[in-house]
């Protein structure tokens, strides 16, 4: 038996993401994007990985998926 899970990586609070802070300038300073109006802005990327039930998907994460210096991660078990 298997079960699939959503994996969600972002920063860890505090950590500079200049990529998303060059989007979210050039969002508010065009009229016909943000316009100022846009407040935050973050990235992070997202995994779907189907595994055994007896897997141990939060080593994966840990070892593999995720910088733990940097990144956070949370694990949502998919119907």
């Amino acid at each position: 038996m298997s079960k699939k899970y959503k994996i969600e990586i972002g920063l860890r609070a505090g950590v500079k993401d200049p990529q998303s802070e060059a989007i979210l300038r050039t969002i508010n300073s065009n009229f016909t994007l943000g316009n100022g109006m846009v407040e935050d802005l973050t990235m992070g990327k997202w995994f779907v990985v189907e595994a055994h039930d007896d897997f141990d998907i939060d080593s994966l994460c840990n070892k593999i998926l995720a910088n733990s210096v940097i990144e956070k991660y949370t694990i949502t078990e998919l119907d």
